[in-house]
């Protein structure tokens, strides 16, 4: 070990006076963060009684992993894996001794909910439902779909940036209220000088 690892935080001559309280906030606070919680494995648990097979698209953004997966549904997790909710899961977990394990935890959406699969291995159970909202619903996917097929992309990319990013606030106010009606759609814009185009009127409307 080298004495640059000994005393990573020590100023040098060339740090600016002040350095030395510096470093010593700056190790302060590092200690001070509370550890990231990472998502149960779930090994063993039981599993939803209906459905207990989801099919979900990880952001992962590659073509050649342009599919759906299939994952096991936790019963702890049976109300809220919903189609449409955002999820974690661990991907590229190997199989040992019958359950699946390892893998790096990535986000994904449920996109159906499932009696089977026709994975023929151990299914991975879903690691966390980050939220029971459906934000991805199966109109939004299919337009996704056609997105992405048009242009030669990635589903997950175009998924991406259709969905609006988590807003755990507006959940929580959803959640503790009765969910309010959406508002009447705007009229459409006076014509004007899209008259003078064929279809103009139309567009509008």
């Amino acid at each position: 070990m080298s004495s640059d690892n000994e005393q990573p935080d020590r100023p040098s001559a060339q740090d600016p006076p002040g350095g030395e309280q510096l470093a010593l906030i700056r190790e302060t606070v590092r200690r001070a963060k509370p550890p990231r919680a990472r998502p149960r494995t779930w090994r063993g648990a039981e599993l939803a009684e209906r459905d207990p097979v989801a099919r979900v698209l990880v952001d992962k953004g590659l073509l050649h992993l342009d599919r759906l997966f299939d994952y096991a549904v936790p019963a702890a997790m049976d109300a809220e894996a919903r189609p449409g909710a955002r999820v974690r899961v661990r991907f590229g977990a190997g199989e040992r001794g019958g359950r699946r394990e390892g893998g790096g935890l990535v986000n994904g959406f449920i996109v159906e909910r499932r009696a089977d699969s026709d994975f023929p291995g151990v299914l991975a159970p879903i690691a966390q439902v980050l939220s029971p909202e459906p934000v991805l619903g199966p109109g939004l996917l299919r337009l996704c779909r056609a997105v992405a097929d048009r242009y030669a992309g990635a589903l997950a990319d175009v998924v991406q940036l259709a969905v609006p990013p988590r807003m755990a606030r507006a959940e929580k106010a959803s959640a503790a209220g009765a969910p309010t009606a959406p508002p009447p759609p705007p009229p459409p814009p006076e014509a004007s000088s899209w008259a003078r185009y064929p279809a103009g009127p139309g567009y509008l409307r």
